[in-house]
């Protein structure tokens, strides 16, 4: 017998040897099945996140496959579908949506896996309760050899804010209606007033030139009608003419200015004017307002200045800048009440100033003076609406600027107006 087989010295060594690379072997594999399960618990907890954020988020989440299938579906996907998740999973948009809906929507998944790139996007689809809008971000999933297998998609429905968006901006354009009816209502009165002044002057001089030739023909009649009479008569008729011509003239200049204010501000079209005669035209206008107040308009404006705009934006914040110096500008007590309007072209920028000698507005109501509804004379007739929407009209209409500088010694509004837009262009020439 050799050694090996008698369990000599060199068989005990080999037998040791290859029992120490078993206990090797099996540690390495125990090693790799820890690891194995250690990856597939891994694997299973982040399963369960994923799973666990996709049910619980308040947005829209899925996924498809290269096919287009469905192969994630979470709870709010599901419900505005309309199906459980099980109905959902391995179909294609075309099966559970509006054909011509799944095909933009299907053009565009196969778009993202296509390109590689992510997208954000809005949508509109026809859902069993009606249309609904969503904000869209789609994104492809890349395997680890970098081979795009699949997208998902997370998607947020924006039907409820839309609508609510919509709303607000009917109530607006209802505030800013509200505000040129009242505007133009406060006109109209102020027509009457300015108005009755020379109406009544031209009619009491034509009462008294018809009594003049009244007293004429009874002279005549009589036939006793001397020199010195007639040419007295004739006097008194002239002056009575006179007077009475004036005054139609007056009037009837009011009349044109307050028919072209009132026109403007109900009118959303452009047209040309010629700023000076504009800015008099409006504050001409506002004469009764002004008077009632005691404040006495200055005006500043270079002449021939032609623009093509939207005059009767533009009248209705004049109009809004005027009326809130009136009422809040001054106190009781103060007797000298100045308002200057000023306009000027500026490097490519038609820049209006009205300020007042006023008390100015004190500093906790600075930040709040363009918000909606907030007025310090709630009791007086304020509605808190008229500097809202001059802001609005500046900014949005006008894509201008306005600012506010105050003190103690009175209020001064800056407006910027850019000058080559669609609702502000200078004319040159004639």
């Amino acid at each position: 017998m050799n050694d090996a087989s008698r369990g000599g010295p060199g068989g005990g060594s080999r037998e040791a040897a290859l029992a120490a690379e078993n206990e090797r072997l099996q540690a390495q594999l125990a090693e790799l099945l820890h690891a194995r399960a250690a990856e597939v618990h891994a694997r299973d907890q982040a399963r369960g996140l994923l799973q666990a954020v996709a049910e619980h988020a308040p947005v829209v989440i899925y996924a498809k496959d290269s096919e287009g299938r469905f192969i994630l579906s979470n709870h709010l996907h599901a419900s505005l579908l309309g199906r459980p998740t099980g109905e959902i999973l391995g179909r294609r948009e075309g099966e559970l949506l509006d054909a011509e809906a799944a095909a933009e929507i299907e053009a565009h998944t196969a778009e993202v896996m296509r390109s590689g790139v992510a997208t954000a996007t809005e949508l509109t689809i026809p859902l069993a309760d009606g249309m609904h809008h969503f904000w869209e971000s789609v994104f492809p999933l890349i395997d680890a050899e970098g081979r795009c297998y699949g997208l998902g998609g997370i998607s947020t429905d924006v039907t409820d804010r839309r609508r609510m968006e919509e709303e607000q901006r009917r109530t607006g354009e209802a505030l800013l209606k509200r505000e040129k009816m009242a505007a133009l209502g406060g006109l109209v009165a102020g027509v009457a007033h300015e108005i009755n002044t020379p109406l009544g002057v031209a009619l009491t001089a034509a009462t008294h030139g018809q009594q003049v030739l009244g007293r004429l023909q009874e002279g005549v009649d009589r036939g006793d009608l001397t020199r010195a009479e007639l040419r007295r008569a004739l006097a008194e008729m002239g002056d009575a003419c006179k007077l009475a011509v004036d005054n139609l003239r007056r009037g009837a200049h009011l009349i044109t200015s307050f028919k072209m204010v009132a026109v403007d501000q109900t009118s959303e079209a452009s047209r040309v004017v010629t700023l000076d005669e504009w800015l008099h035209d409006v504050v001409a206008s506002l004469r009764p307002l002004l008077r009632a107040g005691g404040v006495e308009p200055r005006l500043r404006c270079p002449p021939g200045l032609r623009f093509e705009m939207a005059v009767g934006a533009l009248t209705q914040v004049l109009t809004n800048l005027v009326q809130n110096a009136c009422v809040h500008a001054f106190t009781a007590e103060m007797q000298d009440r100045r308002l200057e309007i000023a306009a000027e072209v500026d490097a490519g920028w038609l820049r209006i100033e009205c300020a007042d000698n006023g008390c100015g507005v004190r500093p906790e109501h600075v930040a709040r003076v363009f918000e909606p509804f907030f007025t310090t004379r709630r009791g007086a007739g304020g509605s808190g609406l008229g500097m809202h929407v001059v802001h609005n009209i500046v900014t949005e209409r006008f894509a201008g600027r306005i600012d506010l500088e105050t003190s103690p010694a009175g209020t001064r509004l800056r407006i910027a107006l850019p000058i080559g837009t669609p609702a502000l262009r200078q004319v040159e020439g004639l």
